[in-house]
């Protein structure tokens, strides 16, 4: 038996096997049933995506998912939900679920559902996919987030196929064909989009009509000013998600996320029932942000995580200009001003582990300054600068901190404005207030130093 649970162990933690994890969601009504075909015997099979409810820190599958198939139960071992078999036997080899739309906020990942008017109802591919364990209690140790290849657990890839009558698919479609999607949303009975400028919009038809007006004719101006500075997008025809989660709740909020080829954005609270400005500023604000993922991240991605201040401060200086361009009401000097303050304290610890001591903020506020120094450098065109980081990684899709600087260093006549650059990314400062108002002084970028000793424009 011994030898038995070794072997097994063993197969389990290969890295890869010739069949995947395949799985059919079909819309039963209001409900969903997920039917898995597993490859192999194993007494756990935990889900990638984990993440808690955003509400109470509690697993969200437990409440809304419901395992129909004898022998097997779903559970919340450590930081994993997971199929566990009963009584240490393996799970079945078939498994079926019952599943309610989860549209709740999920902590750090993708909402499960998005309900968008009537019966529409969109459904995330990433939270159905399955790693094996070969003994259940490994789930219990395993930290969120963790390495796989250091966990020693079997990826065997999850292939997934919605079914149903209307039905669409949003994101990354090509990669949801090929059973190896990058994220994709399944719409079950969603009305047509929108299509202008080569970007199509879905809106729930329960959203307040005045944002999803501004939504509709914004969004491809978006797309058609950045198309227009920067070449072709990095995608095929992109898609915005737009859903509206009531106005039971007081105030207003709003929150999304972006995908290949996708843009989520959720509305809700009572004040989003009558046209606020603060709001349509913030969604038109993340539109562009998103929207230039299509190009600093998808037509050319980071090389690793320490790099992604590359992708995210970019972004945000594309969204400024953009947004800038189009709206004459959007304060632009605000939002740099909040980017150098928030540099200016974050930057004591380098900005190239910012992610590693989850401090994300960093990656958006410092990247944006580089940013503007590389604006300057490049004689006020920063989209000419991301022209040439997309040419320049073409053959590799990918661009990291060494490849910038040297961009840096190419457009610039001072060539002073990369080495302390690089410090704040390497090694990061004991005094990056002083050390950002050097780099902008430098780079020719005027700026007064305020009241708290931080740069500002």
């Amino acid at each position: 038996m011994r030898a038995f649970l070794a072997l097994l162990a063993l197969l389990i933690a290969a890295p890869a096997a010739a069949e995947p994890v395949r799985v059919t969601v079909t819309r039963e009504g209001d409900a969903f049933i997920a039917d898995y075909r597993l490859p192999i015997d194993a007494s756990g099979w935990g889900f990638w995506r984990s993440s808690p409810a955003a509400s109470d820190n509690q697993s969200w599958r437990l409440k809304s998912w419901k395992v129909l198939t004898p022998g097997v139960t779903l559970e919340r071992r450590g930081q994993q939900d997971a199929f566990v078999g009963i009584g240490g036997r393996p799970v079945p080899r078939r498994v079926r679920v019952r599943l309610t739309p989860y549209t709740g906020e999920v902590t750090s990942n993708y909402v499960p559902a998005l309900r968008l008017g009537g019966d529409s109802i969109a459904l995330f591919d990433g939270h159905f996919a399955l790693f094996a364990v070969g003994r259940a209690n490994q789930l219990d140790r395993l930290p969120a987030g963790f390495d796989p290849q250091a966990a020693k657990v079997g990826d065997y890839g999850t292939a997934i196929e919605f079914r149903g009558r209307n039905l669409r698919i949003a994101g990354d479609a090509d990669g949801y064909r090929k059973g190896e999607s990058a994220g994709a949303y399944g719409l079950f009975g969603v009305p047509r989009a929108s299509v202008a400028n080569g970007i199509a919009t879905v809106i729930d038809s329960e959203l307040p009509k005045w944002i999803a007006d501004d939504l509709t004719s914004f969004t491809p101006r978006v797309m058609g000013a950045m198309t227009a500075r920067l070449g072709p997008a990095g995608i095929g025809q992109p898609t915005v998600l737009a859903a509206w989660e009531g106005g039971d709740r007081q105030g207003a909020s709003m929150n999304g996320g972006t995908l290949k080829g996708l843009i989520l954005m959720r509305f809700e609270g009572q004040a989003a029932l009558h046209e606020l400005p603060a709001l349509r500023s913030m969604a038109r604000w993340f539109i562009a942000h998103e929207s230039s993922h299509f190009w600093l991240g998808q037509a050319v991605d980071y090389e690793s995580a320490r790099d992604s201040w590359i992708m995210e401060g970019g972004a945000d200086l594309l969204a400024v200009r953009t947004v800038a361009a189009l709206d004459p009401t959007f304060d632009r000097t605000k939002v740099l001003n909040e980017a150098l303050a928030d540099c200016s304290k974050l930057a004591v610890k380098p900005v190239g582990t910012a992610i590693e001591r989850g401090e994300p903020r960093a990656n958006y506020a410092c990247g944006a300054i580089f940013s503007l120094v590389a604006e300057k450098a490049s004689k006020g065109d920063f989209y000419g600068f991301v022209r040439n980081l997309i040419a320049a990684g073409r053959a590799t899709h990918t661009v990291n901190s060494d490849q910038w600087l040297t961009a840096l260093d190419a457009t610039a006549s001072n060539l002073s404005l990369s080495p302390p650059i690089r410090k704040l990314i390497e090694q990061g400062s004991a005094r990056p207030a002083d050390d950002i108002a050097a780099l902008l002084k430098s780079a020719g970028i005027l700026y007064k130093v305020d009241a708290k000793g931080l740069p500002q424009l």
